[in-house]
């Protein structure tokens, strides 16, 4: 999928039960910057020089709108396999609709292990 540093949070308590294994994960991220809309169809997730900071190129496979807070929504983005949630705070102003391309950077990158 991609290479580089995540923190890594596991839901077992011995991290030795994971060396050598395939597992699936949540992704979450601390903030991202520079979100805008892109015209490159190559998605990909990209080192950035700091660790566990991305460069992500992906499609907007769905916006889920919440009703609570009133206004607040989701974006799902899909970088090849991976799929990162922006939250409406992560998208501030920007209006962007599912299947639309768009780029940002993704900061302190954290890996989940899903059966928490």
């Amino acid at each position: 999928m991609f290479q580089g540093w995540a923190k890594f949070v596991p839901a077992g308590e011995n991290p030795e039960d994971y060396v050598n294994r395939e597992i699936d994960v949540e992704l979450a991220h601390e903030s991202i910057g520079g979100l805008h809309v892109s015209t490159n169809r190559h998605c990909q997730v990209l080192p950035l020089v700091d660790a566990f900071s991305y460069h992500v190129r992906g499609e907007i496979k769905a916006i889920v709108h919440h009703s609570e807070p009133a206004g607040n929504r989701t974006a799902y983005i899909a970088a090849g396999d991976a799929e990162f949630s922006l939250r409406m705070k992560d998208l501030g102003d920007l209006n962007i609709n599912k299947g639309e391309l768009v780029e940002f950077n993704v900061y302190r990158l954290s890996l989940w292990d899903e059966s928490i």
